[in-house]
């Protein structure tokens, strides 16, 4: 059984022009369990939610501050929709930002070659929930959503 919620509008700039795009949560109850965030560029540039990491993560981070504190990072996908097509790219937590939060983790010193010695830090997943730190999609590339997901966003 999935929940769906209906669409919230956002207004975003977009080199200093206003635009809008709406989204909805969709909560998926089957395994693996997830929280899929689709994105509507509804009245905004022609694939700019695509193209432009930045502007996609900025809409993401108002998204995640707005409704889903506390959620597992891990749960999320994002389903980015622009001109009938439904694209998928994976969401991730800016670790940096997570740290300087001052949130919980483990830091060791591994030594590297010529006596230097480098940063490693641990982090258990169920400490990365949304609102701990910034999430982002920078690193992450797009891909078509698969059949059966497209046919629950159509239908949804």
């Amino acid at each position: 059984m999935h929940y769906v919620t209906s669409y919230s509008d956002i207004f975003y700039l977009v080199d200093g022009t206003l635009a809008v795009c709406r989204y909805r949560l969709i909560a998926v109850n089957d395994e693996p369990r997830q929280v899929v965030i689709q994105i509507d560029n509804h009245c905004g540039p022609e694939g700019v939610l695509i193209a432009d990491h930045n502007v996609r993560d900025a809409v993401l981070n108002r998204i995640a501050d707005r409704d889903l504190h506390g959620i597992p990072v891990n749960m999320l996908c994002l389903a980015l929709t622009n001109a009938g097509t439904h694209h998928v790219v994976f969401v991730e937590p800016d670790l940096e930002n997570y740290v300087q939060r001052g949130n919980p983790y483990a830091f060791t010193a591994e030594p590297g070659k010529r006596g230097r010695y480098f940063e490693r830090i641990s982090i258990h997943s169920r400490d990365l929930v949304v609102g701990r730190a910034r999430l982002q999609t920078a690193h992450s590339k797009l891909a078509l959503a698969d059949a059966d997901l497209t046919a629950n966003l159509d239908h949804a």
